[in-house]
């Protein structure tokens, strides 16, 4: 974990600032990246980082603050990546792991709490014995709800994926993602299909913070990284994770550990956000979508690149839904136009590539027959802005938007 992924994240119960505890730093030269300036990166040598401002006073934001090291320059974080440690609420009391670079940061609910104090257990004789001795109360925890949400099943069947698989190859794509030799076929499609989703990213402008949701295996954030973004990968099934890290080393993106309907981001940080064929895994979409709303920024946009409302009814999506318990539902555009029913977002608009040649594109009309036979995928890309505030006027839905071009090239009456 780079210490500027600080600068984002929030404690999923409460949403107030974490503190990084450090018991494993890695050195991790990385110079071709940018990441955003930090003011929490930890001396060398340094358990406890600079304390956040906290909004009440506990015993456990007081030990915080007590013990913080002075903020090292922020070039450090270039430098080094945390390995091992914790992340903790000094104003809940809660902690949250971070393990072999990642934080998993998940609601109560969702939680492993056996692993977890396993876990700690295990930082005994690192910690100071009064800050383990509070930390190791479980009742920290006790107002978690174990109660089914909805489609809690799914997501408890993605997370223990790795004890469901039995083939030895199952994970293999994943340490060479997005290539795959025996099927070069889908590797161009996912390239293309990822290539027009960064057409749909640029327009909120250069070096955005991107929050890549559902993130997989972590090649799209590893690629953003790359190109230039600063892009925050939240999974909820940890073996994804483990797997990128495999790939990568400690050179990574910012990934977590985390779940799309309880995201541990700040309020109004992210730029954009990405859903790259992994929203249809999501069981509340709604629910997703007023979480994208609170982390983004005003006047920025959700990407989505989803399969459409038939994926469910084919074969191999039925096999996955039967043998892993893993929930396959594709969208249709009114579906999305359900989904932001009330989170404050304008409406969705869809966007088409077709593959056709000039003659036939000049008489085409472009009626569903046609996009399904000359589309580029069945994958559907659709937009969704969250609007700027305004006193004076109101916020135009996309559909307005889009009739004001026209009426200005002069194909509509104004």
């Amino acid at each position: 974990m780079r210490y500027s992924l600080l600068n984002f994240l929030a404690c999923p119960s409460s949403k107030t600032d974490l503190t990084c505890v450090v018991t494993k730093e890695t050195e991790s030269r990385i110079g071709h990246v940018r990441f955003a300036e930090c003011d929490r990166v930890n001396q060398a040598g340094s358990m406890f980082g600079p304390a956040p401002a906290f909004g009440k006073q506990t015993w456990l934001t007081e030990f915080l603050q007590s013990n913080a090291c002075v903020p090292a320059p922020s070039s450090r974080n270039y430098e080094v990546v945390v390995e091992e440690g914790l992340l903790i609420s000094g104003e809940t009391g809660r902690w949250y792991p971070i393990r072999n670079f990642i934080p998993e940061l998940l609601p109560d609910h969702l939680r492993n709490f056996d692993r977890d104090f396993e876990f700690l257990s295990g930082l005994r004789t690192i910690l100071p014995p009064s800050l383990f001795d509070r930390l190791y109360d479980q009742k920290l925890f006790s107002g978690r709800t174990d109660t089914d949400e909805i489609g809690g099943r799914y997501k408890r069947a993605e997370m223990a994926i790795s004890t469901k698989v039995d083939d030895p190859s199952f994970f293999s794509p994943g340490y060479i993602s997005p290539f795959n030799p025996w099927n070069p076929e889908h590797t161009i499609y996912l390239i293309r299909l990822f290539s027009f989703c960064l057409r749909l990213l640029q327009r909120n402008g250069p070096n955005q913070v991107v929050l890549d949701a559902g993130c997989g295996y972590s090649w799209t954030t590893e690629w953003l990284l790359k190109i230039g973004y600063e892009p925050l990968g939240v999974d909820i099934t940890r073996t994804y994770l483990d797997i990128a890290v495999s790939r990568l080393g400690a050179g990574l993106p910012h990934l977590a550990v985390a779940d799309t309907e309880n995201l541990p981001i700040r309020d109004g940080v992210v730029d954009a956000v990405l859903c790259y064929e992994a929203f249809h895994h999501v069981p509340d979409r709604q629910k997703a979508m007023r979480q994208f709303f609170r982390v983004l920024k005003p006047g920025k946009s959700v990407v989505f690149a989803e399969p459409g409302s038939n994926h469910e009814h084919a074969q191999g999506p039925i096999d996955v839904m039967e043998k892993y318990g893993i929930l396959e539902r594709g969208m249709s555009l009114e579906d999305v136009r359900g989904y932001v029913r009330g989170s404050g977002f304008l409406q969705p608009a869809q966007h088409h590539v077709f593959e056709v040649e000039a003659s036939l594109a000049a008489k085409a009309s472009l009626t569903d027959e046609f996009r399904s036979q000359y589309g580029f995928t069945a994958t559907n890309l659709y937009t969704i802005d969250k609007p700027l505030p305004t006193a004076d006027k109101p916020v135009r839905t996309a559909t307005e938007r889009v009739k004001s071009v026209i009426r200005g090239m002069g194909l509509l009456p104004k």
